[in-house]
């Protein structure tokens, strides 16, 4: 009988151990699933960061009227893509020996805007979201734009805009946003 009783106390340990390494098993598994969650949340975050879109646009002197180039493609005023929910990054750049002032503006047009403005002018018609410093005589800066930012409280934009502060008729384009 003697031995009977430390059989089960035998199997009962090891019946307890198997349990206890098993429960342990489950909760690494568990805790390592979570953690590589986390880190793949963190690495998608780094992702975005490190692509966050960049525009480069330089102002240039064409056909004696001042425009924004795009660095890269060398159109004028192009369309600026830009993407939602992102910080987008615009670098302005003047021309070496440039003595003129830029400055970029963006605004969010309203329906509001778009509906009650009859001139075709230079009147403002939207809403100052974003600016960069002054740029001139080949210096440049950069402002970072996130759509997704503008859509708080009551705004209603129908579409974007950016121009110069200085040469608003002849430095302006629009601005498309990507989801």
């Amino acid at each position: 009988m003697l031995n009977n009783n430390k059989k089960i106390k035998n199997m009962l340990f090891s019946f307890y151990h198997l349990v206890l390494f098993g429960t342990l098993l489950i909760v690494v598994v568990v805790l390592e699933s979570n953690m590589s969650y986390v880190f793949a949340q963190d690495e998608k975050e780094q992702q975005q960061k490190q692509s966050s879109p960049s525009i480069i646009l330089t102002a240039k002197l064409v056909d004696n009227q001042y425009r924004w180039t795009d660095t890269n493609s060398n159109v004028t005023n192009p369309t600026l893509n830009i993407t939602s929910g992102v910080e987008n990054q615009i670098t302005i750049k003047s021309v070496k020996g440039d003595p003129e002032e830029h400055e970029l503006i963006i605004e969010g047009i309203s329906s509001n805007a778009v509906t009650t403005s009859a001139t075709t002018d230079n009147e403002e018609k939207g809403e100052e979201l974003a600016a960069s410093d002054e740029i001139e005589d080949g210096s440049s800066t950069s402002v970072n734009f996130n759509p997704a930012d503008t859509q708080e409280g009551n705004s209603n934009y129908q579409f974007f805009e950016y121009h110069c502060e200085y040469h608003p008729d002849t430095m302006r384009g629009k601005i498309q946003i990507i989801k």
